[in-house]
């Protein structure tokens, strides 16, 4: 005999502060966005607190008396995730009765282990969680509702992987009447177009987080809410997808819907990455046209060896073709680099570190590698016994920021892997500086050096990551006064 459920009237959404991460509250997390929306549609009451924004414990618990939640739900990432245990806590001391769900990317990658770690967590939502949140408030019998994990007694059940949305343009987008939109750091209004990525690198956690399958929405739906936000003066729009520029005739489609609106003004982002491989000059220039200002592209190794190794399914010559063309039309470029895959020696990050110089880019991010669970990556440490620090201390901190690897590999020890880190922040402020400089000399001259100087102090990066009254107003300048050179 299956648990009753009685379903849920009165719901409470969370997204946890993550204290101690490099980044603030940036845009409004669209993942809980589209809970929201869920919830909407089926006429579900409910209130959301972003905890990122700066609310406290206290402004939680107060939000909890208001609203008398009998459900409470939380959006759980891998990184600083004992933190969110700790908010659940809170929230439950202060509603004992309501019951709790944690969704997200760490739920969806480590399943029974997040209930396991977390007793007061009640239910868990593994991959989309759209229907499977509206089915278990409307009381659907538990073991009926796929994707669902919760407890029976003394056992965990999980119900098995919900079968995906194909049809996204049937999800209502977010338009987070419930979230404090003017407390972010940017103005930025981040949009996912698609879901679900086919390719296979080693190092990332797609394939649990939110699944292989590549599902997108039709160009329509997507400048629908693009349309929406530009009518009420929101024009920093970030692409979110983990693969926008997939299929080409779709991109090709947004970007004639766009002119076809005359949505003018626009400020688009790719800044989560694209493929070089899945662009030309022709389709970035389509896009440039649209509005599109701004592109980051994966490269993550410098030379076709460690592409290989990663599993990255792209050679060296097709990235850098991207590069160039992006650089050529004038984009904002920036590249992502990841340090200390398993093969790659200091050489290798040399040549990382070459392909990063070469290009008139804007900012080239290093990032110390973190094996998330569930990786190939991950799997392949954990056999060898190469962890230099446990996976519950690292992805609780901001490592991947920092210049303490959290694993070694005989190609690179531990002390080569420090020296790489540390070496390749240098070389990231020195781009930023340049590119800083190029773009303020037009109109600040002389004085474009010593501003590029201070812009990549350590200190101003944190104001610009973290506080929108900083961030906000120099984006505004930035977008006035800089020039391409």
């Amino acid at each position: 005999m299956s648990l009753e459920n009685r379903g849920y009237k009165k719901v409470l959404l969370i997204f946890p502060d993550y204290k101690g991460g490099h980044f603030g509250a940036l845009r409004p997390p669209a993942g809980l966005g589209y809970i929201s929306a869920a919830l909407k549609k089926s006429s579900i009451e409910h209130d959301v607190i972003d905890m990122a924004v700066g609310s406290t414990e206290e402004e939680l618990t107060e939000r909890i008396a208001s609203l008398k939640p009998d459900l409470i739900g939380i959006s759980l990432m891998s990184f600083m995730y004992l933190r969110s245990y700790e908010i659940v806590r809170v929230a439950k001391r202060s509603a004992p009765d309501a019951k709790v769900v944690a969704g997200g990317p760490h739920t969806s990658t480590v399943k029974e282990d997040v209930l396991k770690g977390c007793s007061e967590i009640d239910f868990g939502v593994m991959m989309e969680g759209e229907d499977t949140i509206v089915e278990l408030c409307a009381g659907k019998p538990l073991a009926d509702i796929k994707g669902l994990l919760y407890r029976d007694g003394g056992k965990i059940i999980n119900n098995g992987k919900r079968d995906f949305i194909e049809v996204l343009d049937d999800t209502d987008f977010p338009r987070y009447e419930k979230f404090d939109i003017d407390k972010y750091v940017t103005e930025e209004i981040g949009v996912i177009t698609s879901r679900g990525c086919p390719f296979q690198c080693t190092y990332c956690p797609v394939l649990e987080a939110i699944g292989r399958k590549w599902r997108k929405r039709s160009a329509k739906s997507v400048v629908d809410e693009i349309e929406y936000w530009h009518s009420r003066g929101k024009k920093q729009i970030s692409i979110l997808d983990d693969n926008f520029t997939l299929k080409r005739d779709r991109v090709e489609a947004i970007c004639g819907e766009i002119e076809k609106r005359n949505l003018t003004g626009l400020d688009i982002n790719c800044n989560n990455g694209i493929r070089a491989d899945r662009v030309d000059y022709d389709l970035l220039k389509l896009m440039k046209d649209a509005g599109f200002n701004s592109v980051a592209f994966g490269v993550e190794g410098g030379n076709d060896k460690i592409l290989a190794n990663i599993k990255k399914g792209e050679k060296l010559e097709s990235i850098e073709k991207g590069i160039e063309t992006a650089v050529t039309l004038g984009y904002k470029v920036t590249l992502f680099f990841i340090v200390g895959t398993p093969g790659e020696t200091l050489e290798d990050v040399e040549d990382s570190i070459k392909i990063a110089r070469k290009y008139d880019i804007f900012d080239a991010r290093f990032y110390n590698l973190i094996p998330f669970p569930e990786t190939e990556l991950y799997g392949y440490i954990k056999q060898n016994n190469l962890f230099l620090i446990k996976s519950e201390d690292y992805l609780n901190q901001s490592s991947q920021w920092g210049s303490t690897p959290v694993f070694e590999t005989p190609e690179m020890p531990k002390a080569d892997r420090i020296k790489a880190l540390e070496r390749v922040e240098v070389v990231r402020k020195e781009i930023l500086e340049r590119a800083m400089e190029r773009r303020l000399k037009t109109k600040f001259g002389i004085f474009a050096r010593p501003i590029s100087k201070v812009y990549v102090t350590d200190f101003a990066q944190e104001l610009l990551m973290k506080y929108s009254f900083v961030r906000k107003p120099m984006k505004r300048l930035y977008m006035m006064f800089s020039s391409q050179s």
